[in-house]
């Protein structure tokens, strides 16, 4: 069971509509608007511009003032400015108290900007961080004391109490927001009654932070994440956790809703991947042979099938599962797994790759080359052959059914192959013609990747399930657009991840010339001289890290990298704006969002 608890406090809601209204030829934001990476992100994605420099300002510019607050100074260089002032009500309060008062205390973080702000607004300020402090502290005359809105509450309830001891005319404005307070009680109070909790928020959030600890001081399994792509991370959750266990996704104040629900469908579906792999390498299957040396093929072929990630496995159990019935789906799982492992057997060959899955590749097992080659070739097949056997025998109405649309999805994943393999050979020029090479390589991503990896599996788990065509139909076509952001992202993880991170040579899509959507565009967009750069590096087998680090640079410099993103997301949304017109209930679309955000925020 899950629970999830958030909602924005009013200050951050407030100050987020109003600077999402703002308008102007050009929008600043005078630093973070929040703490949270998200948030800023989606501004800079959307023209604004963040800057701690009132000299980069642009006189006349709309200028929108963070939540947290600016010292007074700030407000008289901006006065050419047309300026949306979004600082919370609560802050502007405790403004309002300090510059009417003599000597001030505020009992805070000296770093945190809101703290800065109120300094900016003090005839005479001081920062309390701990009790200690006040040791070298002055108590004598007229003392107000404020506290950062955030601050620990045991903190303010210990300082001001020494300051009441040594001052008792010291006048205290308990100036603590009660939604932050309320908030972190609320969330420690969940937390005591689950087993895991999810805090979320973002790490330079002082109320974030709080959150977290309140929560890890009752739950002991309690984890701090930015959003789903800190939690994709964590899979030792998924894995873990009981059916008896429960789980809870509690968001601090400054954590926007929709990326703590973001989080918690990211962990639904970790959670059935997570059950799917376990029950597909769990299958008991034993294939055997009376020949030694055909009984050593066997082997081989089912070590190289060990520790996938059996993902087209689990979108064949979940088809089938939005089809009504997943009972006896198991079978045509793991036949569907052991294709992939077939054909990557044959893939690593085409690729020249000498590890997958952090194991050596079968065709590099020999010494001798061509034997070595032949006899993978020949696994690979069985793995193929073994592969149709064991669907065949599935237990359904719709077997046969099933067993056609497998055969189509073989084939249309070797049109796939066919296109990707002849490209480098005869190859389309992507500078002279643009076109025809992205939309090439988009048919490859279709056939190659977005069919056989979800797409395909997809389909044939609701067709053995017994769905209707139009159901069948409709999972296909949402998960055509997400197959082939999937693929960018691995295009993405190729070129800029490393060896460990993705199982394979991270330098292999360099030496193989894979042709993609970003080399497209990075040799569109480069300059001659990086166009010259390209032509020598990107295909020869004899590229060295170093090199890998130049094709790198052109990708980022050129655009590439940042074209390939923003395909990324416009895929995704068009896959998730499928996923709510489908004529399913709210667990399977909770599910099949968790799968688009687990697919394109993956760091593997």
């Amino acid at each position: 069971m899950t629970v999830t608890k958030f909602g924005l406090c009013q200050g951050v809601n407030a100050a987020l509509k109003k600077a999402n209204a703002a308008t102007g030829e050009k929008i600043y934001l005078y630093g973070d608007i929040i703490n949270n990476r998200h948030v800023m992100e989606d501004f800079r994605n959307r023209g604004y511009v963040v800057t701690n420099d009132i000299g980069e300002i642009e006189a006349g510019s709309t200028v929108i003032i963070r939540a947290h607050g600016l010292p007074r100074v700030a407000y008289e260089q901006l006065k050419n400015m047309h300026i949306e002032d979004c600082t919370c009500p609560k802050v502007k309060h405790i403004h309002h108290i300090v510059e009417k008062a003599g000597n001030v205390i505020i009992v805070g973080s000296k770093t945190h900007p809101e703290v800065v702000g109120h300094l900016g607004w003090c005839k005479n300020g001081v920062v309390m961080e701990n009790v200690a402090d006040l040791e070298k502290t002055d108590l004598s005359g007229d003392i107000c004391v404020v506290g950062q809105t955030t601050c620990k509450k045991d903190l303010w309830e210990a300082v001001t109490a020494q300051i009441l001891k040594r001052c008792p005319t010291a006048k205290i404005h308990n100036t603590l927001c009660n939604a932050v307070m309320e908030r972190i009680e609320e969330a420690t109070e969940i937390a005591k009654a689950v087993n895991y909790v999810v805090a979320i928020g973002d790490k330079k959030s002082a109320n974030s932070t709080a959150l977290f600890n309140a929560c890890k001081n009752v739950c002991k399994n309690t984890y701090f994440v930015s959003g789903i792509e800190d939690f994709v991370q964590a899979e030792d959750i998924a894995r873990n956790i009981k059916r008896n266990e429960t789980i809870a996704f509690v968001g601090s104040a400054s954590a926007p809703p929709e990326i703590v629900q973001k989080t918690h469908d990211c962990f639904v579906f970790q959670k059935f991947l997570a059950d799917a792999k376990k029950e597909i390498e769990g299958y008991a299957f034993i294939q055997k042979n009376n020949t030694s040396i055909v009984n050593e093929a066997i082997a081989d072929l089912f070590e190289q099938h060990d520790n996938g990630k059996r993902i087209r496995g689990a979108m064949v159990k979940l088809g089938a599962l939005v089809a009504g019935s997943a009972e006896n789906a198991l079978p045509v799982s793991y036949a569907y797994e052991l294709f992939q492992t077939a054909i990557l057997i044959h893939d690593d060959i085409i690729d020249r790759s000498q590890t997958r899955r952090g194991k050596t590749t079968i065709h590099e097992k020999n010494t001798d080359k061509h034997f070595g080659t032949s006899r993978a070739i020949c696994i690979g097949d069985y793995g193929l052959f073994l592969a149709n056997k064991i669907m065949s025998a599935a237990t359904g109405s719709k077997t046969l059914e099933a067993m056609q649309y497998f055969a189509d999805i073989q084939l249309s994943t070797l049109e796939g192959e066919l296109m990707d393999v002849t490209l480098p050979y005869e190859p389309i020029d992507p500078q002279t013609d643009y076109n025809s090479y992205m939309d090439t390589v988009l048919e490859i991503f279709r056939t190659k990747t977005a069919i056989y990896t979800l797409a395909g599996p997809l389909k044939l788990g609701a067709i053995f399930g017994g769905a209707t065509a139009q159901m069948a139909e409709a999972l296909y076509n949402l998960a055509i657009p997400l197959g082939i952001a999937f693929q960018i992202k691995d295009d993405l993880l190729g070129m800029y991840a490393d060896d460990k991170t993705i199982g394979k040579p991270a330098i292999s899509d360099l030496h193989e010339k894979k042709q993609t959507l970003l080399y497209g565009y990075a040799y569109k967009h480069a300059t001659t001289e990086q166009r010259a750069t390209l032509d020598r590096l990107y295909g020869n087998p004899n590229a060295t890290q170093a090199d890998l680090a130049t094709v790198r640079d052109i990708f980022t410099t050129t655009g590439a990298t940042a074209f390939g993103k923003k395909n990324i997301h416009d895929l995704s949304q068009e896959s998730l704006q499928a996923i709510e017109q489908l004529q399913a209930d709210k667990n399977i679309k909770t599910l099949l969002r968790g799968l688009v955000y687990y697919l394109t925020v993956r760091r593997y």
